[in-house]
């Protein structure tokens, strides 16, 4: 790993891959290839988690007869490993959690662009102007509540509600290395302004806000009781239903002035200089495919983003109110977010 003075001499990065390279020193898992890729291998650097993106993989080896080497790790850490091997990359594939990161490894030139015809049906928001990145599912910001804590008349609307004294130490999140968790901040930045947005957080926290690793630990601690209420993603509802727990769901700020429920795209991307080019555009071209959407859906519990899909248990986009908001922007946000809540 080199240092962040090394990062900043070699390559002239400033700002935002200082971030990531920060972020990286604190990402977990890393399941690195050990050997160079074979012609008939593709790498995948994946800050999904193996349980949920793994039945993919396997159709499209089952498919296709190429082996898979898949690194998994923090959506961070492995952009920071991505920006730090650009002049020999060892990734062809890099799968994000959102699409964020994807835009800053873009204007570092981390990124290859590339338009599949698929995606042509995806909502302008949720894929690159630019093709350097396409989302491949959808997973909506959300409140989840313990039914047997809160009752019917006291479920929160909004996620400015969630301010209220009565939450006092009930509600959870997840820290920001959770990059959906940053987007959501970095959304309140937009809409508030920061100074609102600061103040909305300050509040929260003085209200007790637990701030967890992970949103598995939000959705099983709101689910055991420890936490009435939770802000995280929302296949973490269908997770806490299928492990038998009291829970139930609010899409927030729905009304004619809500601000709409935040969609993080999870997204794909095929870095510059990968070693198997046609094997990754082929990936992109699969994971877009009517069968690799239905295991999104039907496995993770994800809002599909290509027309036509049928969402199954998932709420559709067309379901609810979403925030219109560009990944560009989030992106230009990230350091402003990152300076206005540190150690979050």
């Amino acid at each position: 790993m080199i240092t962040t003075d090394q990062t900043m001499a070699d390559r002239g990065t400033i700002g935002t891959t200082v971030i990531l390279l920060i972020l990286g020193w604190a990402s977990a898992i890393m399941l690195a290839p050990t050997t160079p890729a074979s012609a008939s291998e593709l790498v995948i650097y994946s800050g999904r988690k193996e349980s949920a993106f793994k039945p993919v993989l396997d159709l499209f080896e089952r498919k296709t007869g190429v082996k898979v080497v898949l690194k998994t790790g923090k959506t961070s850490g492995l952009a920071n490993e991505i920006l730090q091997e650009r002049q020999r990359p060892r990734a062809d594939i890099f799968i994000a959690t959102e699409a964020g990161v994807c835009e800053v490894l873009a204007r570092e030139g981390a990124l290859d662009s590339y338009a599949p015809a698929r995606a042509r049906s995806i909502p302008s928001e949720y894929k690159s102007s630019k093709g350097f990145w396409t989302g491949i599912s959808g997973r909506a910001r959300v409140i989840l509540y313990n039914t047997g804590l809160v009752k019917d008349e006291e479920v929160p609307s909004s996620v400015l509600d969630l301010a209220d004294p009565k939450w006092n130490g009930k509600i959870a999140i997840a820290r920001t290395l959770e990059r959906t968790t940053l987007s959501w901040l970095g959304a309140l930045v937009h809409v508030l302004g920061e100074v609102k947005a600061k103040a909305y957080i300050d509040g929260l926290l003085r209200n007790g806000l637990k701030v967890l690793p992970d949103n598995s630990d939000v959705w099983r601690g709101v689910g055991s009781g420890e936490f009435a209420l939770g802000l995280t993603n929302s296949p973490n509802y269908h997770l806490a239903l299928k492990a038998g727990l009291p829970v139930g769901v609010v899409y927030p700020d729905q009304g004619p002035s809500g601000m709409g429920s935040l969609v993080n795209p999870n997204a794909v991307a095929i870095v510059k200089g990968a070693r198997h080019l046609v094997l990754a555009r082929r990936f992109v071209d699969f994971i877009l495919s009517q069968e690799a959407q239905a295991i999104l859906v039907r496995h993770a519990f994800e809002i599909p983003l290509v027309s036509g899909m049928d969402a199954g248990e998932v709420r559709p986009l067309s379901s609810f109110k979403s925030l219109k908001l560009g990944q560009e922007r989030l992106a230009d946000l990230e350091e402003r977010t990152m300076r206005l809540f540190p150690g979050f």
